[in-house]
């Protein structure tokens, strides 16, 4: 026989195939393993991934099912509007009949901060053509109890919103029956809802091209609301009635968080409305486009609290039946905001600004503290003195919706005198000290005079009871050469003037500044120049005067409300001092058309000039028993006289005639 020889380096040629065949053979056996074992199960996995990103982002791929699918399951979504849920498979194991069953775990979140809708369902993979596979569906994959021909819906559910109290718990702004009064343009055409528009605005007493503008800018199909009117208040149901007689204009029922009137403390309260795109972007998912926001004042301030959190419920819908709920977290209501206003004494301060400056209303809402200060501007504020308690904080109509009563600044004229007279005291003057008071003063080379009706029998030296009984200008402006400004304003902070006030609502108390020239720190200590309070801040005065203690107002007194302390506090030796000194103001000064028969009553009037020509503001505060009040008139011809009428229409309205 025939026998192979080694080679030249003595590898027998057989053993080197039968070596190669084997590993050949191996190869082969390896692949085939592969082949039929692993690529299959590779692509098994593959496959459930791919389904399971189908059902996560809504469009399912029909070449990875055993029948058309895509359609299907966009119409059970249809309902989700764009929520989508995130799908993660959990397992996946071989069934003895070839099959695989997959186990998904599904979750919606529908609100972010709420608990999600969760659940796990399974599928099964059956293999194709060769190492392909294909899903079974059915619309239990997509959620339990699911059948054919249902679909889900999700709903929000609104909370209830909160109402806003005043003092024993009596509603200042609640949910009440009304009427969004407006033009649909979806029922005329453009130029006869336009025309509408204008007709609408006259009755409402709104700015007829403002809303005739906003109907011509809009789109066909708009409802543009012009006032929400109260289904209660006779007057304001019968303008929801005749406003309906031009083409296109509805009166849509309608449940809405309203005060008890349209001016009603309208900027200390604000409005609600159509949350605007700013707080929708704001509020992190928990409101959304068309969804009611506060606007301005506590509205919005706290519309955290008072808005509560939507809910939701997830429902399946069949073609022919009621709805089944699947799933649902329950909406929050909101809670109450209460505050520490009066409705009696609110309505009464309103009352008595309410001939002031008369100004037609806008119809839009107007936050407080969103506009620059309107001319024509006037407030009354009142704070009960045993407590901060701000029992009112009316801006008049001239303020056009503006918070001039806790917002305002301006210069407060001899008012300030109540701060100027805490300095001297603290420099060693009593109540009986003399000062000089001549007919005028020149600082700097400006000359400052007495107001015009200055009695010359109070000029020369004259108790300081005198000069600030009858307000001598140059008596005080005289100060500035032995009291420095840093000492105006620790006493002006020592009466809550110019401390921080922590009211909830944006508020500013008073500034006075100590920097600036001659003329200007001589002038702030007769209320002019640079020094501007708030009607708050020279209420704040007057209540702390009253009360013997630096007052910290309260406008919401919440769980954890901190106030805030000046440097040095009003001690009541001090106080007892400006309260005889305030006294002699309406005795035998200034305000005696203040005296009430058998009652004290402090008060300090003022008039600062502004502007050319000459304008000014009125004012005057005033402490009687437990109250304090400051009046504010941006322009008053007669100066604090002016002021002196309101403030004597309001007392007199609470039981307190002259």
């Amino acid at each position: 026989m025939f026998a192979p020889r080694p080679d030249r380096r003595g590898v027998d040629p057989t053993r080197w195939l039968i070596g190669l065949g084997t590993v050949l053979l191996a190869l082969g056996i390896g692949t085939a393993v592969w082949w039929f074992g692993v690529y299959p199960g590779q692509r098994a996995a593959a496959t459930a991934d791919a389904v399971a990103a189908g059902f996560a982002s809504g469009q399912a791929d029909d070449a990875l099912f055993t029948e058309p699918v895509a359609e299907r399951l966009t119409a059970i979504y249809g309902g989700m509007g764009e929520l989508r849920p995130a799908v993660t498979i959990t397992d996946r194991t071989a069934q003895p009949d070839g099959t695989q069953a997959v186990g998904l775990h599904w979750e919606w979140v529908i609100h972010e901060g709420k608990p999600a809708w969760s659940y796990d369902t399974q599928f099964t993979l059956q293999r194709g053509d060769g190492p392909s596979w294909r899903a079974r569906f059915d619309p239990g994959v997509v959620a339990p109890s699911l059948a054919d021909g249902d679909v889900l819906r999700a709903t929000r559910l609104a909370a209830v919103r909160g109402a806003i109290l005043g003092q024993g718990g009596f509603p200042l702004a609640w949910n009440q029956p009304a009427y969004r009064v407006g033009v649909d343009k979806t029922l005329t055409d453009p130029a006869t809802a336009e025309a509408s528009a204008r007709e609408l605005a006259g009755l409402l007493g709104l700015d007829a091209d403002r809303y005739a503008a906003r109907v011509r800018d809009s789109g066909p199909r708009a409802f543009l609301e012009a006032r929400v009117l109260r289904a209660d208040n006779t007057e304001e149901a019968t303008l929801a009635r005749e406003a309906q007689r031009w083409i296109g204009v509805r009166a849509i029922e309608t449940t809405r968080p309203l005060a008890l009137s349209s001016t009603f403390a309208r900027p200390l309260l604000g409005v609600v409305a159509e949350a605007t795109a700013e707080q929708v972007e704001a509020s992190a998912g928990s409101i959304r486009g068309g969804d009611l926001g506060g606007r301005g004042g506590l509205q919005e301030a706290r519309q955290h609290v008072l808005g509560g959190t939507t809910g939701f419920v997830v429902e399946k819908v069949p073609t022919d039946h009621g709805a089944t709920e699947l799933f649902r977290v329950a909406a929050l209501d909101g809670t109450p905001v209460r505050t520490t206003i009066d409705v009696d004494v609110q309505l009464r301060a309103e009352a008595a600004l309410s001939d002031v400056l008369a100004a037609p209303p806008t119809g839009e809402p107007t936050a407080a503290g969103e506009n620059d200060q309107p001319s024509g501007s006037s407030a009354l504020v009142a704070i009960r003195v045993s407590d901060g308690a701000v029992l009112a904080a009316a801006s008049g109509p001239g303020s056009e919706g503006y918070s001039t009563a806790t917002l305002g600044q301006y210069a407060p004229g001899s008012t300030f005198k109540i701060v100027s007279a805490l300095a001297m005291l603290r420099s060693g003057a009593t109540p009986d000290s003399l000062v000089p008071c001549t007919d005028g003063l020149s600082v700097d080379g400006y000359r400052f005079d007495n107001w015009s009706g200055y009695p010359a029998s109070a000029l020369g030296d004259v108790p300081l009871r005198t000069a600030f009984a009858w307000s001598c200008n140059a008596a005080f402006l005289a100060q500035a050469a032995s009291i420095t400004p840093e000492q105006l304003a620790d006493a002006a902070g020592s009466l809550g003037l110019t401390v921080e006030k922590n009211l909830v609502v944006g508020s500013f108390s008073g500034e006075v500044p100590t920097q600036g020239t001659a003329v200007e720190r001589a002038a702030a200590f007769i209320g002019q120049g640079r020094v501007v309070p708030s009607p708050l801040g020279m209420a704040t005065a007057a209540a702390s005067v009253a009360a013997g203690h630096t007052v910290d107002p309260v406008l919401v007194d919440e769980p954890g409300r901190v106030g805030h302390e000046p440097a040095t506090p009003l001690s009541e030796e001090e106080a007892s001092a400006l309260r005889s000194l305030m006294g002699s103001v309406v005795s035998d000064g200034t305000a005696s058309a203040l005296q009430r028969r058998g009652i004290d009553v402090l008060a300090k009037t003022g008039t600062a000039s502004y502007g050319s020509p000459v304008r000014y503001h009125g004012w005057v505060v005033v402490a009687v028993g437990d109250l304090a009040v400051s009046v504010f008139l941006e322009d008053a011809p007669g100066g604090s006289g002016d002021a002196i009428a309101v403030a004597n229409r309001f007392l007199g309205s609470l039981g307190l005639p002259g």
